[in-house]
């Protein structure tokens, strides 16, 4: 066990022991709290009193005493009555308040946080001008808030520039105050005609809003299941791709780190892995744009907020491409109101971290001393052979040599505003990540912007675009593994201080110091998106939109080799270069009607259809050129020689390509309420793609989906510990047409073969037609609960589901006789089941000090029901029925063998200090009818625990995240411990005759299945963020005419527990072997408002 801290734990175990018993006595905590919470929420709805000769306001004040319920009076309207005798044994309050104040002409209004407004009894007929004004939270005024009478469909009031509002209201109305992003309001009217209202940011409450696919739904209406992430958290997590941010916050997303190096990103798959070949990528849509290239163009400070629809009835809209999930992401758009600018930016170092410890100097001789032992004999004459530098009082420190703590900096400046008819945002970024191996570094720059223009009544037009430009210098990927495998003993220079090349002589590892000034490789990347649309409104309850959205794309990747680079080196000692060219344009012309009316006040209604036609385009160009004459890296090709040192023409390597394709999509939607307490939706999706062949191009995908909202029932909203209880229940089908273009027809490949002495071009078929692929589909049932406890102090959703994948696309092998290896077809069907969940509680709150938590688990269980034949198992492609899609099938290790076992190991054919594997069958010989599966490469279930604390401007966030059951096969295993060679090796206790290690093999000695040794555990528990911030009081920061001022620290990544030898865990299925190191940033920020 590893436990990377600035201090040191002898007992390694005992410490993620200790860390765990920690964790599950402070969820044991939480509870306790939160169930104390709901015993004393229930004893506080209902009273006890026995009053004699007392007035009503006597009795709401011992109410008060006696339970959570506050009363408000207007002036001059208190209840005089009074009563000989008030008598309640352990009554509901609100049923008391009902009883006193019958034969009055007095009623009460029940607000939110158990507030009870005691009104006049005012008939409807008599009605009056209202006026007010609504602020936000520092006091400015809001323009475009609604008001409503409450119960009323028609009429209403917007606020207008200066945040006022008049409207006509019956004197006991009850006004509803909405904005996106606000806590909506109720205020009784009692009599009043002048309002001063102020609206409090939402902090996940059921108003809030969440993006659907093609509109927009109140959460308290959504019956699908979908998670959110909102700007804050977003800004929070502080990475460079905003996908980290989803990562232990999303009930359902399993998010990877990529690789180390700087820009590489994040990848994410939802509910599991649903293909045989591990694609699993979701589709992204931004602001309407279908893309799954990443979101590694896009700055995680313009994002608004991200909606991941999970379940086939959220993501079935989207037709043959929800499959694997959609995640919706929405970037900032201007609201009414004064023009605000904000600038929010980080400083700040990223440094190698859970660094693997080598042998060193001393300990590298002896090691290579036992491997000769073993390999060669004990003679005098063997240990005289050994290597100069194996007795060399060298002491280099070769991966300090090539590493470094990289510069990480960001810097976003943003201004938005406008008025009830304009609003705009724009914003503008710069990102660099310098790697921690030279010369990686990453730039990313920036541009957004969108206007949105009431034009009257009935016509609507806005315009958003986003432009950006990643520059990525991917450095050497020779240099960091060979700085690893080089021993301490070796110097990098000669006896003269001059630089050596080959420190190894003719061995192939060369000094990294070359690699980093000769071998690099860059990637530049530039993005233009945007949208451009018109709603008009006809008809009262219908509403016309029509959006163009271009996606541009290009791309300018190089590569160069010089001579003294390890690659050149293998390229035969001459320099090489390529240069690839690519662009992309996609155009998404999407019309969209639709009506929405409620009937009653009871029956609400919107309908939904839109028609979306997408056309791609993508042209990609690749050169390859050799023996360059001087250092022009990949800018001059066309100085190539084209000829190897013994002057044989290799020619230069070219390639070309042009795809198109095109879709289309027909979508129908019902959303139904009922009451507000019982939700239907319906939806049905025709997608017609060119990728698939002439009678399968066409593929239908329905969905249903109920809710019931009981907390809304009569029965349930008098039970005050109840704030929302919401049950799901949905059933749908998605596509996939994820193959490439013209995968369903026979292509050509050409060849050259020589004509007697003159060169010829041939063309043969080199790919199989498929005429009969058709969709693969995806159909899933969902169950969910979506709930909150008093006053949603205890509040989270739990979703269990059951997906199946049928008609799988893959590559089916066919026999040799058939001319090819394999054809593109639908051959297997796989299931996926898991439970889901995400919880939020406030744990305590004590004067200024709170204290919040939020928990989200997702456990997955993948199985293989059919594979390409049939029922049965396919091993060739390793495919099990009943079994995950992507398991681990081999030799299963049982530790080395001793030197008492030494009879029993030769029966084997082996020798003590070898790698034993179990005898499965028991006959005695281990042959392939030993292998069977030893572990799986997909989680069993994620985790994560996050914990807020505030105090009055100070704040603090701590987030765990854990991954638990994978296991893979570790290149870094394989490349840095087989003792085979005379590179330098991990530091491990590998087995002697003195020191019988059942965990590592003897050096020069590891028998046959050495393999079997290499599987590892990934599982891990990982500090993911750490963030501390202060918020500078609104008094202060307004004397410098600012609105805001807060500075705040981050530290990702700086913690981990983990039996893995390795870099990283997290992406040790990338088989990296030694080319990316993990890392921690530790972060300044500043951010400003204006």
């Amino acid at each position: 066990m590893k436990f990377f801290t600035h201090y040191t734990c002898v007992r390694q175990s005992y410490c993620l022991n200790k860390l765990l018993l920690i964790m599950k006595l402070t969820l044991l905590l939480i509870v306790a709290l939160n169930f104390q919470l709901f015993a004393a929420g229930y004893a506080q709805s209902r009273v006890s009193l026995d009053l004699k000769s007392v007035d009503f306001k006597r009795v709401a004040s011992e109410v008060e005493k006696k339970t959570k319920y506050r009363f408000l009076f207007g002036e001059f309207k208190i209840p005089t009555k009074r009563f000989d005798v008030v008598n309640a044994q352990n009554e509901e309050v609100l049923t008391l308040v009902t009883r006193l104040l019958e034969g009055t002409s007095f009623t009460y209004r029940h607000l939110e946080n158990d507030l009870i407004v005691i009104v006049p009894k005012i008939t409807e007929n008599l009605r009056a001008l209202i006026t007010g004004k609504v602020l936000d939270e520092t006091g400015q005024p809001m323009v475009g808030v609604t008001i409503k009478i409450k119960g009323v469909e028609k009429g209403g009031s917007i606020t207008d520039a200066n945040g006022a509002f008049r409207i006509d209201a019956p004197g006991n109305a009850v006004l509803t105050i909405a904005y996106i992003g606000y806590i909506t309001q109720e205020i009784v009217v009692g009599g009043q005609e002048t309002l001063t209202i102020r609206l409090k940011p939402s902090a996940g409450n059921l108003t809030d809003v969440v993006v659907v696919g093609y509109g927009t739904q109140r959460k308290s209406d959504v019956t699908g299941a979908i998670s959110s992430v909102n700007s804050s958290v977003i800004t929070r997590a502080a990475t460079t791709d905003a996908t980290g941010a989803l990562q232990g916050q999303t009930p359902g997303a399993v998010v990877v780190k990529n690789v180390g190096k700087p820009g590489s990103g994040y990848s994410v798959s939802i509910r599991g892995t649903s293909s045989f070949t591990g694609a699993n990528s979701p589709l992204l849509v931004i602001d309407g744009i279908p893309t799954t290239s990443g979101l590694n163009d896009i700055n995680p400070a313009d994002i608004e907020k991200m909606d991941v629809l999970k379940d086939a009835s959220a993501t079935a809209i989207y037709g043959s491409r929800g499959a694997k999930g959609v995640v919706i992401i929405t970037t900032k758009r201007g609201k009414a109101g004064k023009t605000t600018i904000t600038y929010d930016g980080y400083l700040g170092s990223r440094r190698p971290n859970n660094l693997p410890e080598f042998f060193d100097a001393t300990e590298y001789r002896t090691f290579l001393e036992e491997q000769y032992l073993r390999g060669r004999g004990a003679t005098a004459a063997v240990l005289n052979a050994l290597p100069s530098y194996a007795s060399s009082n060298t002491f280099t420190d070769w991966p300090g040599l090539v590493q470094q703590n990289g510069l990480q900096m960001n810097h976003n400046l943003a201004v938005s505003g406008g008025d009830d008819k304009t609003r705009f945002s724009f914003g503008a970024g710069l990102l660099r990540e310098e790697g921690n191996v030279s010369p990686e570094d990453f730039k990313r720059y920036s541009f957004r912007g969108s206007i949105d223009r009431t034009i009257n009544n009935t016509f609507k037009a806005g315009i958003s675009f986003y432009a950006n430009q990643n520059l990525q210098n991917l450095g050497s990927s020779e240099a960091l593994r060979s700085a690893y495998r080089l021993p301490a003993t070796i110097s990098p220079n000669d006896a003269a201080g001059n630089p050596v090349f080959r420190v190894l002589g003719a061995d192939g590892v060369t000094n990294p110091l070359f690699d980093q000034l000769n071998d690099l490789r860059e990637n530049r990347n530039y993005r233009m998106f945007g949208n451009l649309y018109l709603q008009v409104d006809p008809l009262k309850n219908i509403s016309f939109r029509t959006s163009l959205s271009p996606n541009f794309y290009r791309s300018r990747n190089g590569t160069f080799f010089d001579i003294e680079s390890k690659e050149g080196a293998g390229n035969g000692s001459y320099r090489a270069g390529t240069y690839t060219t690519g662009e992309q344009l996609t155009l998404v012309w999407t019309n969209q009607l639709t009506y929405e009316r409620t009937f009653n006040n009871v029956h609400k209604i919107t309908a939904t259809a839109v028609s979306s036609v997408q056309n791609d385009r993508s042209e990609t160009g690749s050169i390859s050129a050799y023996n360059l004459p001087f250092r022009s890296l990949w800018y001059n090709l066309g100085s190539a020689t084209n000829t190897d040192p013994n002057g044989t023409f290799r020619g230069p390597t070219v390639t070309s390509n042009y795809v198109r394709f095109n879709l289309v999509s027909n979508v129908a939607r019902v959303n139904y309420s009922f009451r507000d307490k019982y939700l239907l939706t319906v939806s049905g999706t025709a997608d017609g793609s060119s990728r698939l062949s002439e009678g399968n191009k066409w593929g239908f995908f329905p969905s249903a989906s109920l809710a019931w909202r009981a907390s809304e029932e009569t029965f349930i909203k008098n039970i005050s510990a109840i704030s929302n209880l919401k049950f799901r229940l949905s059933y749908g089908k998605s596509g996939n047409d994820r193959v490439n273009p013209y995968d369903t027809q026979a292509t050509l490949g050409s060849s050259s073969y020589y004509f007697g002495s003159i060169l010829a071009l041939g063309y043969s078929p080199n790919r199989l037609a498929n005429q009969n692929l058709t969709w693969e589909t995806t159909k899933e049932i969902n169950f969910g609960i979506d709930f909150g406890f008093f006053n949603n102090r205890i509040s989270g959703s739990v979703d269990m589901y059951d997906r199946k994948i049928d008609n799988i696309i893959g590559n089916r092998p066919l026999p040799p006789p058939a001319g090819f290896s394999s054809v593109l077809d639908n051959l297997g069907k796989l299931r996926n089941r898991g439970l889901e969940v995400g919880l939020n509680t406030i744990n305590l709150k004590l004067g200024k000090f709170t204290w919040m938590s939020d928990f989200v688990l997702d456990i997955n269980s993948n199985k293989v029901l059919e594979t390409a034949n049939g029922q049965k198992d396919d091993l060739g492609s390793l495919l099990f029925i009943g079994h995950p899609v992507l398991v681990n099938y081999d030799y299963e290790f049982e530790g080395i063998w001793q030197t008492s076992e030494a009879a029993l190991a030769a029966s084997y054919g082996q020798r003590p200090g070898q790698v034993r594997v179990k005898d499965r069958d028991g006959n005695g010989v281990i042959n392939t009818n030993d292998r069977q599966i030893i572990g799986k490469r997909i989680p069993s279930w994620t985790g994560s625990f996050g914990n807020t604390f505030k105090y009055g401007n100070l704040d603090l966030y701590v987030l765990l995240y854990t991954r638990q059951g994978e296991q893979f096969n570790s290149s870094f295993d394989g490349g840095f411990k087989n003792y085979n060679q005379v590179y330098n090796q991990l530091k491990v206790d590998y087995w002697t005759a003195t020191n019988p290690s059942q965990t590592n093999f003897q050096p020069g000695n590891p028998g046959p299945f050495v393999n079997a040794i290499y599987y590892q555990k990934t599982n891990f528990l990982r500090v993911n963020n750490v963030t501390l911030g202060y918020t500078f009081p609104k008094k202060l920061v307004e004397k410098v005419r600012l609105s805001s001022v807060r500075i705040y620290a981050t530290a990702n990544n700086p913690l981990l527990f983990t039996d893995y030898q390795g870099f990283d865990p997290e992406w040790a299925s990338q088989n990296t072997y030694g080319t990316a190191i993990s890392t921690s940033t530790y972060l300044f920020g500043l951010n400003i408002g204006i």
